[in-house]
């Protein structure tokens, strides 16, 4: 079996680090594992008794064979992949809600096939779940929904990074905007009372490595996920929540890098604070966060509690795991 990630070239896209993900952890677990692209790749290539898993705004010119398994993240368009006798399975948020541009559901996990703690199998689904521009009336696919992971090997895992001797300012490399920006502006309020200097890194205007972004967040003098809060934007005619993820559940991929890297895991986000049966720093008032965190970020036994934790559920082995259960229907 070979797998294919066809989906966006490194940098260019939010979703192109989870694509990198996927190919670093595919090939540590030995599979024959390429990643190509809409613009980059070999038109002569064997892609029959493939696995594929890639983007539904990624996949334009994806070769379509009936003995190859797509995994489509934000699926939008599953009658193309069935009407070529595909097997296509949608890779869903793991979010208790969602309305936004592409999908609207309420998720009720009993009606699914819990594989883990962040994974869980439809076997009968339907396009019902997607946002009104996308539905179709198409059923009879299926759906995975989980949530993302660190990018860190088990074999990278070095539990003396907790004793990294952090600088007196925190490094963010991601994205503040509209959707998060009111919770990071409380967030570096409370920094600055306490003289800690705040430093942005855009990803988009200044791309950095997945190496030098695990030394910024180790060298921060915290490592906090900040989740972005109310949306007021109208969708599907009713209020937007896709990017709420404070009340909508999301569990980020941020939280599980962060801890595997030897911070202390610190969050706004109650879904995360559940998902670690409360061994997390947490609090839904941004400007409490920092107090909180400032007086337990020398809390070794909870940092390395956190970090093994991270390393036995939340690395992409365990979300391979998953879709490798899906694939050979060892459900």
């Amino acid at each position: 079996m070979k797998i294919i990630i066809w989906g966006f070239p490194l940098h260019t896209h939010t979703h192109s680090y989870i694509h990198a993900a996927w190919y670093k952890f595919f090939r540590y677990l030995g599979y024959e594992t390429y990643w190509f692209d809409e613009n980059n790749y070999p038109a002569d290539f064997d892609y029959k008794n493939c696995l594929f898993i890639t983007e539904g705004f990624a996949d334009k010119n994806i070769p379509l064979e009936p003995s190859s398994t797509y995994f489509v993240h934000i699926c939008i368009n599953p009658k193309k992949y069935l009407s070529k006798e595909c097997r296509v399975i949608d890779i869903r948020f793991n979010v208790d809600h969602i309305n936004d541009t592409n999908y609207s559901y309420v998720l009720n996990r009993k009606n699914l096939q819990k594989i883990d703690s962040v994974s869980f199998y439809d076997s009968a689904a339907n396009d019902q779940v997607l946002a009104d521009q996308w539905k179709k009336g198409i059923s009879n696919y299926e759906a995975l929904y989980f949530s993302w992971a660190t990018d860190m090997l088990p074999t990278e895992f070095n539990f003396d990074d907790i004793n990294i001797p952090r600088e007196n300012k925190i490094y963010w490399v991601g994205t503040i905007g509209q959707n998060n920006q009111n919770e990071m502006k409380s967030f570096v309020h409370s920094l600055n009372k306490h003289n800690i200097q705040f430093l942005h890194n855009d990803p988009w205007s200044n791309p950095i490595s997945s190496d030098h972004a695990k030394l910024l967040v180790q060298k921060s003098f915290i490592a906090p996920d900040i989740r972005g809060g109310f949306d007021n934007r109208i969708v599907n005619g009713k209020p937007s929540t896709g990017s709420d993820h404070k009340s909508i559940g999301y569990i980020p991929c941020r939280i599980f890098k962060n801890i595997s890297y030897g911070q202390l895991g610190i969050c706004n986000s109650k879904a995360v604070y559940d998902l670690f049966d409360g061994n997390v720093i947490y609090s839904n008032d941004e400007k409490q966060l920092i107090e909180l965190s400032l007086e337990h970020r020398k809390n070794i036994k909870m940092i390395l509690n956190q970090m093994l934790f991270v390393k036995e559920n939340h690395t992409y082995i365990n979300r391979i795991n998953s879709i490798l259960k899906v694939y050979n229907k060892n459900l």
